[in-house]
């Protein structure tokens, strides 16, 4: 059985969740196509590579494929942000699209507590959802308060305050 999801309550029509990382091995592809089977169309991995190969998640990208999933990397560093630049605004737009058509994304990193937390917390922003509304909303799926560090809560209230959003600051 695959790891559970943390649905997460969004305005859009699609799905939104978090999860720990998929089984590796030759677990793997079955937990790919479970994904697929309860709806799932976009998986984010925020795992860096000696995160794979620690998990024995090689060929997760070809699995996920195989399955049907449109398969997406954005790695972050454990308990860390994203690097600068605009590719976390990319990302964050391209699942707020997904979740706005119906589709349903799964970020996932190692425990679903803060990288994942994280990126499901800017698509959160990009539908137009505050920065503490985006993590309590969070912490009511995964079941407990997220993210995973003080640096991962004060960059969504900077990326909030870039993309012009609810609950952004100016300056």
């Amino acid at each position: 059985m695959r790891p559970p999801l943390h649905v997460i309550d969004t305005p859009a029509p699609g799905r939104l969740a978090t999860m720990a990382h998929p089984r590796g091995g030759g677990w793997l592809a079955d937990d790919m196509v479970a994904l697929a089977g309860v709806g799932v169309s976009v998986l984010v991995s925020a795992l860096t590579e000696d995160e794979y190969a620690r998990l024995a998640l090689a060929g997760v990208a070809e699995a996920a494929r195989g399955a049907g999933l449109t398969y997406l990397e954005f790695p972050i560093v454990d308990r860390g942000v994203p690097q600068p630049g605009p590719e976390v605004g990319r990302l964050a737009d391209r699942l707020a699209a997904d979740l706005l058509a119906g589709r349903s994304g799964v970020i996932h990193c190692w425990a679903a507590i803060g990288r994942s937390s994280l990126l499901a917390a800017a698509t959160l922003v990009r539908l137009g959802v505050a920065p503490a509304d985006a993590w309590r909303r969070i912490s009511r799926a995964r079941g407990l308060v997220v993210p995973g560090t003080a640096e991962q809560l004060a960059w969504l209230d900077a990326f909030a305050a870039r993309s012009g959003g609810p609950g952004s600051r100016p300056g």
